[in-house]
């Protein structure tokens, strides 16, 4: 066995499951002069592929026969991060974008145009730090960026997105609504760009490009590319990096939602929902009984769910 292969043996659990734990220790703490984005991206996969179900015992109370429970033990499928389940919960949560009607925010043959909402992208000089500083840096730089952008310009709100560079260096993509500012729009090479740049770059190390949306849909539907199913595959190291160093793949403001669902013109009604997003009822109680793989539940036709019926198999997880 090679000493990449001893290596690599330290990524698993004792029951050769690909672990996360594992893979910080093995890509993070190991002493490797080189980055392995190859390496990662392959153990990502490897993981992501690995299907796990969450076991729990569903258990109501029978109200024919007093002090009677009906137990049915359920498998669900686990949501890892780029897999079939994360992408429909990724659905789920921005499918309200796809109610937005177009709106026109800016003429674009007036003489005078003025935006409140513009997409951002803050790039990371691969010359300041390594791959790793980046990645657990840029959230405290974000913050930063963002809260002296707020002391200049007032209250904002915004949809955000990641993407690793090709040498694997973090990009940060963003919506942002301006309630208190207006900018001036000019017409650049093509492109709609604001005359306040200047105001962006000042408490941010590297390039940033900054255009004025004039589609409210389309300025929606360039950020969420990055949060697409269908770019999966051209997103894996995305993916793998932000797996790696726990960030969440996108993030809403809460006062972007109260924005969008103004212009949606729709009111929400918030009920309580079960696993299958069936109305709660409260004489059902969800015992959670583990984490198992698979192979180990004999599930192999990537089932969401599945109900375990055979004593054998209830017996093997309930002890």
């Amino acid at each position: 066995m090679s000493l990449y292969e001893k290596l690599r043996e330290g990524l698993y659990d004792a029951e050769h499951k690909p672990r996360l734990t594992y893979a910080r220790s093995y890509f993070l703490e190991s002493g490797n002069r080189d980055f392995d984005l190859t390496g990662l991206e392959e153990f990502y996969l490897e993981w992501r592929n690995f299907d796990e179900y969450i076991v729990l015992q569903k258990q109501t109370d029978n109200l024919r026969i007093k002090g009677k429970v009906v137990k049915e033990t359920i498998a669900i499928k686990c949501s890892k991060r780029g897999n079939d389940v994360y992408w429909w919960r990724v659905w789920k949560r921005l499918k309200f974008l796809d109610k937005l009607r177009e709106r026109t925010l800016f003429n674009p043959h007036a003489n005078v145009k003025i935006a409140r909402i513009v997409f951002v992208t803050l790039t990371f000089d691969i010359k300041i730090c390594s791959i790793q500083d980046a990645w657990e840096t840029i959230g405290e730089n974000f913050n930063k960026w963002i809260r002296n952008l707020r002391k200049k310009y007032g209250r904002i709100s915004y949809l955000r997105g990641w993407e690793a560079s090709k040498q694997g260096y973090p990009h940060v993509h963003l919506l942002m609504f301006f309630h208190d500012y207006n900018f001036k729009v000019i017409r650049m090479k093509g492109k709609y760009r604001i005359t306040e740049k200047e105001g962006f770059e000042k408490s941010y190390h590297s390039f940033i490009d900054v255009q004025a949306v004039q589609k409210l849909k389309k300025g929606i539907k360039y950020i969420t590319k990055y949060l697409s199913k269908y770019t999966a595959e051209s997103q894996k190291l995305t993916l793998a990096l932000c797996w790696l160093f726990k960030k969440r793949s996108f993030a809403v403001s809460g006062d972007f939602h109260e924005i969008l669902y103004a212009l949606i013109e729709t009111k929400h009604r918030f009920i309580q929902t079960d696993l299958f997003r069936n109305k709660l009822k409260f004489e059902i109680e969800w015992v959670f009984i583990g984490i198992f793989s698979g192979s180990k539940l004999e599930i192999y036709h990537n089932e969401w769910w599945k109900v375990i019926v055979t004593k054998k198999k209830l017996n093997e997880i309930l002890d």
